[in-house]
Order: C-alpha cells, then structure tokens, then sequence
C-alpha cells in the first residue's frame, strides 16, 4: 500500500506538496484553495492531508482526507491524462459539488459519483465545519471495463447515487467500504473476483445495458480462468493439478472448470499439458544436466516415454534432438499445435 501525508512536511510547502500527490495518486489535477476555502480567522497557510491507495488487479482504490478546495481536470490536464478512467468517488465526510459536461451534482456523505478522466470535470470538496476536512474513498476505474455495460456511456457521470436509496448503489457503496477495508489481506484471486464483481455492481447502479448479464459473465470467466492459469503455472512442480483438485481449489464443479476453457481452443487438460511441456523445453535449452528421465518426473509426466510423446506431437522431435539444438549452431524448434 502507498501512502502520502503532507503533516510531515514544511507548513509553507504544505499545499505545494499536496498539488503532486493527487496528480501522482489519481490522474493530472489542479488543486486550488480559495479565500471562501479557508477557516475564518488568520490564514493557515497550510493543509494536513493524507492519500493511502492499493489496486485490485487494473482498479486502483484509495482512501483521502484534505481540506476544503477545488480540484479541477480541465483542458490542460485532460491533455496530460495517458491513461483513461473513471472515477468513483463515495463521500464518507464532507460533500463535494462535482460538475462534468451539463451536469452539476451534490454528494454528501453515503452518496457517490462517477466522473470521466476523458473530459473536464470539477470537484469543489467542502469540509466538515467542525474540522473543515472531508474524507472520500475513490476507486479508480478502467474506461473500457465499465463502458461497454452501460445503457448511456454519455449519461452517468456527475450524478448523485444514494446509498440509503437501497438497491444497486447500496451494494455499490458498501462494496468499496468493504474492499477497501479488506484489500490488504486479498490473495491474487480474491482480488481479481473483486474487480470484476465491482465493475458489474456500478454498471447496474448507473443503468447497465442490454450487454451487461452476457459481459459479466465473460468477464467473470475470463477472470477466473486467468486466476487458474497463474495458479497451474506457479505449481507446475509442486501441487497436484487434476481438474478435480483444482476445480476444489476454486470453489467450482469440475463442469464448470471445463467450461471455462470451451472455445479457447484447448481443454483443460491440454492447457496443463502444453504449459508442462513447455516448462521442460526451456530446461532442455537452458543447458541443465538433468536426464531426460529427471525431466519427465520433474515436470509432472509419467515417465520418459510419456514425456516423448507428448514432446513429439507439440516440438515434432524427441526432447534429445530439442536439446541438441540447443548446442553453439543450433536453433530450438518453435512449438507445433496443442498437445494431445
């Protein structure tokens, strides 16, 4: 987890800091405190701030508290922008009057919003007036996973969504709560389950389209197959990877493991199979004194002639003519087709 305070710094060099950690923690943004910003009373040249931020896997999430301001992404930030998101912003104290395009919205606490790094939007964030601080969790995410599920990819930002309104904005809001709250202690998997799930609750929250029900479900599989193929791949010595196992693993029936890989062009077991042999090339070629019969055990298959086989039909030669390639002036073969 990254973390960035301005408490630890110079009180003149307070707000200057702050300028580089919001457009270092979210995307290029102006920040700027007005007279109307400041408490009443001698001016306070400075601001205690903190940013603390983690991913999920492409959603970037983080928690922020500042001072009263206004934090602007327009014309020349947009220019700046390399990578494009959208921003959902859920007030946990304070309120923000958002604007984007022709809307202009009011989130106070329990509320959220969405705004677009593809266009100028305005976040004026208004503290406390007990503390004149505000505190937001804001997640950021990938454009082009929530686009595609929208009825209105035109429509949804810089609108108010209330979580005590009940339904899809209330599973929204206590989601981030409780990623957020949770991150640290999500493994790899948990955390790609946890994008995808968040993705498709705040399309449903801000009116998702005709493609959202098909385009969750792919992307949940997709999501889960990668998950499975880091899992194969980092175990490939050390665990045993039959379909029951790992379908086991997953929390998933055995019909449902081989489904995920129904038009990927390999079955599972094939995928296991080609990323076994595949491992054992780049052995044979890394100049390892190990036998062939040492190969074959290691990398999972029942002996050498097993290993030969399955060899002949990905490299069409035996794993002794691979690795003779191997020498000054050879050239490993490129793999055939899937393995059978």
């Amino acid at each position: 987890m990254r973390y960035w305070t301005t408490v630890d710094r110079p009180v003149g060099e307070q707000f200057s800091y702050w300028r580089e950690v919001i457009c270092e923690a979210f995307t290029p943004l102006a920040a700027e405190r007005r007279s109307a910003h400041r408490p009443a009373g001698p001016r306070q040249p400075g601001i205690e701030s903190w940013v603390r931020s983690d991913a999920l896997t492409a959603t970037n999430c983080a928690e922020v508290v500042s001072a009263t301001q206004l934090i602007t992404h327009g014309e020349a930030e947009v220019r700046r922008t390399d990578s494009d998101h959208v921003f959902v912003n859920l007030q946990l104290r304070g309120h923000c009057v958002g604007g984007q395009g022709d809307r202009t919205c009011v989130v106070r606490p329990g509320e959220f919003a969405m705004f677009d790094t593809t266009a100028e939007y305005r976040l004026e964030f208004i503290g406390e007036p007990a503390t004149h601080e505000w505190h937001v969790v804001s997640f950021r995410v990938p454009r082009t996973q929530l686009i595609p599920l929208l009825a209105d990819p035109h429509g949804y930002t810089a609108v108010t969504h209330a979580a005590g309104s009940g339904g899809p904005a209330s599973l929204v809001a206590s989601t981030m709560t409780s990623i957020w709250g949770t991150l640290d202690s999500l493994d790899r998997v948990g955390r790609d389950a946890a994008e995808v799930a968040f993705t498709a609750l705040l399309a449903a929250a801000a009116g998702g389209g005709d493609q959202l029900r098909d385009a969750c479900r792919d992307e949940l599989d997709a999501s889960l197959r990668a998950a499975i193929h880091r899992h194969v791949t980092a175990n490939l010595r050390h665990a045993d990877l039959s379909a029951a196992r790992v379908a086991r693993r997953f929390g998933i029936s055995l019909r449902k493991l081989h489904r995920l890989y129904e038009g990927t062009g390999q079955g599972y077991a094939q995928t296991v199979m080609s990323l076994r042999v595949e491992a054992c090339a780049r052995e044979l070629t890394s100049g390892t004194s190990r036998s062939l019969t040492e190969l074959a055990s290691r990398w999972g298959f029942c002996d050498l002639s097993h290993l030969n086989r399955v060899f002949r039909s990905r490299y069409d030669c035996l794993p002794s003519q691979y690795r003779s390639t191997a020498l000054p002036g050879g050239a490993p073969p490129g793999p055939g087709g899937p393995v059978r």
